[in-house]
C-alpha cells in the first residue's frame, strides 16, 4: 500500500503518469473506495449534512468516471480507463486529504484575514487538482499538458455547474 501511495504522490508532483499502475480491477476497487471515503469526509468538512453527503459523494464520483470514459472514448483509448481511473482516484484522494483541514478552517468563525488565507489555500488546492488531473489526462490521451489542463478545467467547470444546479447551497 505504501508503494501505491508513493506512486500517487509522484503523479501529484507530475513525475509519473497513470501508465505506472497495472491494469487491475482490485486496485481500481481499492482506490475507488479510498476516493469515496475521502470525498465524503471532504463534504462533511465543507458543511454538508445528512443523506446529502451520500448523494453528493456518489454523484461526484460517478461524474468523474463518466467524464473520464467519455474523454477516453472520444480519443479512442477506452482501454486506458482502468489505469487512468486508478490514478485519478488515488491522486484525488491525496489532494482531498490536503483539502479537508483547509475546508474545515474556512467554515469556522474567525477573523476576516484568516478567512482570506483559507480561501487562497482552497483556490491553490483547486488549481493543483486541475494541474494533476490535466497531467494524468495528458498521459492517458497522449496529448500535450495544455490539452490535459483544458480537459481538466472543463471537467471542473462542469462539476461546479452541476453541483450548483443539483445541490444548491441553502442559507
Amino acid at each position: 500500500m505504501k508503494a501505491i501511495v508513493r506512486t500517487c504522490w509522484e503523479i501529484c508532483l507530475l513525475r509519473q503518469g497513470p501508465q505506472v499502475f497495472p491494469r487491475s480491477w482490485l486496485l481500481f476497487a481499492v482506490m475507488l473506495a479510498a476516493y469515496l471515503v475521502m470525498d465524503a469526509i471532504l463534504f462533511v468538512a465543507q458543511g454538508t449534512r445528512g443523506f446529502a453527503i451520500l448523494y453528493q459523494t456518489l454523484f461526484d464520483t460517478a461524474l468523474l468516471a463518466v467524464f473520464l470514459a467519455l474523454a477516453l472514448g472520444l480519443w479512442q483509448k477506452p482501454e486506458r480507463f482502468n489505469q487512468t481511473a486508478v490514478a485519478l482516484f488515488g491522486t484525488g484522494t491525496l489532494i482531498m486529504i490536503a483539502a479537508v483541514p483547509v475546508s474545515l478552517a474556512a467554515t469556522l468563525p474567525h477573523p476576516a484575514s484568516m478567512q482570506y488565507v483559507a480561501q487562497v489555500l482552497i483556490y491553490g488546492i483547486l488549481s493543483w487538482s486541475i494541474l494533476v488531473t490535466g497531467h494524468v489526462m495528458r498521459h492517458a490521451l497522449d496529448s500535450k499538458l495544455f490539452i490535459g489542463i483544458i480537459i481538466a478545467g472543463a471537467y471542473t467547470a462542469l462539476n461546479f455547474l452541476l453541483f450548483a444546479t443539483l445541490f444548491p447551497i441553502k442559507g
